[in-house]
């Protein structure tokens, strides 16, 4: 029985769901030209981290959870191509629906279904990070003078966790060991650019700096705690005038929290210590837009990872406490068109690449 561990502002951090597996009741999607295996199979001393930006999602609350019980969803079916052609241990899933029912059936359905084409993959833990997105703010952020809606959230979305962040483990998560970070307020971030966003009074008091958030994930690896930095930073610059101020300063949080600067607080408001000493992988959504080039940059430059690969604005960036002894993209485009950290990321690609590397001590 998987175990759903949900980070969210609605289920509190940390809630342990035990879940029954999903029953099929259509017939599965049967994969087409399944995804190239990485050109460097898993080791049974080495972690296999990956990320994709999934766009699995709904507009409707619960919907994604009812339209992937069909098994024919085909940004689903693309996600489970290179998911399952990848095997990693651990996979952080960007732009996907939050929902304990959805993620349930699109491992059921896709992920280990031993009716369709692919490999089966299991992943036995599941963690729902929700943190701002879709959380009503109650103001009218976007300034047309209705208060309600997407634009109106504290991350943009339609409801609490829409295109949000999903954690998939082969390894043990324990949710009281997660530090989630989504709430932390602008205005306290020292030296922030909280002047440049126009907000001010009780909105500018209100609001988070990260419109979805970040989760230190902590799992055990060859004897050690290692840390698992899930991050989604993506104010698409849609409806806020203030995104570019807000999105840089949300990879400074990313930066801050890798060197446990003393002014952080967690959702329950506790001082974090950042992750030290101990190995870690920054995985998910950094610096989507090209004006955040400069910031992404100095926290690639901070964290000594020039070999470090993106593709469609997720990155996988370990830091220099890791040997890294393969890394690679999965996707319909070639090789050639992957991306790496030294250009702007390509966005709105109608099928984004999941990126994977593997790393040792």
């Amino acid at each position: 029985m998987r175990k759903v561990l949900a980070g969210t502002v609605s289920l509190g951090l940390g809630a342990l769901l035990l879940l029954p597996a999903a029953g099929a009741i259509a017939a599965p999607w049967e994969a087409q030209d399944p995804r190239p295996a990485p050109s460097q199979e898993p080791s049974e001393t080495s972690l296999r981290i990956a990320t994709v930006d999934t766009q699995i999602s709904r507009e409707i609350d619960g919907q994604l959870a009812t339209d992937l019980l069909q098994g024919d969803d085909r940004q689903a079916a693309l996600a489970a191509d290179n998911i399952t052609a990848a095997n990693a241990d651990v996979v952080v899933l960007t732009g996907m629906d939050a929902n304990e029912q959805a993620v349930e059936v699109f491992q059921d359905r896709y992920l280990n279904n031993p009716d369709d084409a692919r490999a089966d993959v299991e992943y036995d833990y599941v963690y729902l990070g929700v943190g701002s997105k879709g959380k009503p703010s109650g103001a009218d952020l976007n300034g047309d003078r209705i208060v309600g809606g997407p634009e109106d959230a504290w991350g943009q979305a339609d409801f609490e966790g829409q295109g949000s962040v999903v954690v998939l483990s082969k390894y043990q998560i324990t949710p009281d060991q997660v530090t989630s970070v989504s709430e932390f307020k602008w205005d306290q971030m020292p030296e922030s650019r909280l002047d440049d966003s126009g907000l001010s009074g009780a909105l500018a008091a209100s609001i988070p700096v990260m419109s979805s958030g970040l989760w230190d994930i902590p799992i055990e690896y060859r004897g050690k705690q290692v840390h698992l930095i899930a991050v989604q930073a993506d104010d698409n610059f849609a409806g806020y005038s203030f995104a570019e101020s807000r999105e840089l300063d949300q990879l400074r949080v990313v930066d801050d929290y890798l060197n446990g600067k003393k002014y952080l607080r967690d959702d329950q408001s506790k001082k974090i210590d950042g992750v030290g000493n101990a190995p870690y992988i920054v995985a998910g959504a950094l610096g989507q837009q090209p004006s955040s080039l400069t910031a992404r940059d100095g926290l690639l430059k901070q964290i000594n990872r020039p070999d470090a690969i993106s593709d469609s604005g997720n990155y996988l960036v370990p830091n220099s406490a890791w040997q890294v002894l393969g890394q690679g993209h999965i996707g319909d485009r070639e090789p050639a068109q992957a991306q790496s950290v030294d250009g702007p990321p390509q966005l709105n690609n109608p099928d984004p690449a999941l990126i994977w590397t593997d790393v040792q001590f």
